[in-house]
């Protein structure tokens, strides 16, 4: 798969599917290209599918700097589209990537179609920047154990968390594979984010979507991207927490479907 060198940095991308439009979709903050796999397969049949690795993920540069800033990852999701010779796309930001979707948005919208925010915030709050820094302390006091059994409650709904055991399990040691010293990095960059103050500039098509049981990225989070938004629409997805692409992944797909469209 994939790698390309853009201002000085590796960057790691996949392209698949066979649609006429291409659907960029940007990760969470631990998440890496093939997170995406419950969506992928029926996504590439309506789209060119595009994931990449920001700086910081999967198999992209993580370089030891304090913090890698929105702006920043934004710009690069812009230099691979030029890299690519894409001109628009659809852009669908999930969690963390709905925060550099919307600086992607601010700074580079003659490259979008539409965009869909998914799961995610406005602004870095008091509370989210507490539940973050919890995670932080929690895997210096605890390590991996303490990490992620701190994190679940805040990325599930009751009634997964009670019926997938095994699957978390399997989650915890996907968890342990990722560099926290990077993820930290990838912390400190969202603990900066407020875009409450030009999101009124973003003058294109906007989904927003949320699990009713998301306690990671609440509802006021949503409505506020909605409200400054102009024309954006608000769906919330029942009996789903944060995590979409794993816990309501049919239901992530067909809002794509319904929204991505000409």
């Amino acid at each position: 798969m994939p790698h390309i060198t853009l201002d000085g940095y590796s960057l790691f991308y996949e392209i698949s599917g066979h649609g006429q439009h291409t659907l960029m979709l940007f990760n969470g903050i631990t998440m890496s290209t093939p997170a995406w796999s419950l969506l992928t397969p029926a996504l590439e049949s309506h789209y060119q599918v595009l994931r990449l690795d920001f700086l910081g993920q999967g198999q992209s540069d993580k370089p030891a700097t304090e913090k890698y800033a929105l702006a920043t990852q934004a710009d690069l999701a812009a230099a691979l589209l030029d890299a690519l010779q894409l001109e628009k796309v659809f852009l669908v930001g999930l969690s963390y990537g709905g925060m550099v979707a919307q600086h992607f948005a601010h700074r580079h919208a003659h490259r979008l179609h539409k965009l869909l925010l998914a799961s995610t915030l406005a602004w870095s709050d008091e509370a989210s920047n507490r539940i973050s820094q919890s995670w932080i302390e929690c895997n210096q006091a605890g390590g991996l154990d303490l990490r992620f059994n701190a994190s679940v409650p805040w990325l599930f709904s009751s009634r997964f968390l009670a019926a997938n055991a095994a699957m978390l399990e399997d989650m915890k040691v996907m968890a342990g594979m990722v560099d926290w010293d990077a993820v930290i990095r990838l912390i400190n960059g969202v603990k900066e984010h407020d875009a409450r103050n030009w999101l009124q500039q973003i003058k294109l098509p906007c989904h927003i979507l949320l699990g009713n049981e998301d306690r990671l990225t609440p509802r006021y989070q949503a409505e506020l991207l909605q409200e400054r938004i102009s024309g954006a629409t608000l769906e919330l997805i029942p009996h789903a927490a944060h995590v979409l692409h794993i816990e309501a992944a049919e239901a992530f797909t067909r809002s794509i479907f319904r929204f991505c469209q000409p």
